[in-house]
């Protein structure tokens, strides 16, 4: 019985049968809106230790706010949205300060853009755009490179609303 209660619960969890939800306070994703797969009420909500269950892409770019081509990684926005079963059309994405962009759900997709959570191999701190910077492949898509889609990679990324 004691194996049961305590060794079973571990074991599930290990091999990824049980995802413990973060609470809203120790979030570091709020999904929310058009979502068919929340874990808490209507939400679902994100935690690093979630966000590193999905599979990491890379994008080698360079972009305006650094001199030089950097490299970020971090998962595809559209691995994420199919986690979430986001139908919508559109994406409301807030910062921690409140600054939100809307872009076409599409672009997730599109353009294949990922949620950077390190650059050039180090974590990205709250400080260095993080922990979430939504990146572009800018030098892939040269019809990426304007004001349009530079304004749409947002920074310290808290929320996504799907509508």
């Amino acid at each position: 019985m004691k194996f049961t209660l305590y060794v079973a619960p571990l074991l599930a969890t290990l091999c990824g049968v049980v995802q413990a939800t973060p609470s809203p306070d120790n979030a570091l994703l709020r999904v929310e809106g058009s979502i068919t797969q929340p874990n808490y009420q209507q939400l679902a909500l994100w935690d690093s230790a979630m966000l590193d269950q999905l599979p990491e892409y890379e994008i080698k770019t360079h972009t305006p706010w650094y001199d030089e081509e950097k490299t970020f990684r971090g998962p595809r926005l559209s691995d994420l949205l199919a986690k979430v079963g986001a139908n919508g059309k559109q994406l409301t994405i807030t910062a921690l300060n409140d600054y939100s962009v809307q872009i076409p759900a599409s672009d997730a997709s599109q353009y294949q853009v990922i949620l950077a959570r390190s650059i050039n191999g180090k974590p990205l701190s709250v400080r260095d755009k993080g922990p979430l910077f939504l990146i572009y492949p800018f030098d892939q898509y040269p019809e990426l490179r304007n004001k349009l889609y530079y304004g749409r990679a947002i920074w310290q990324i808290s929320q996504i609303k799907v509508e």
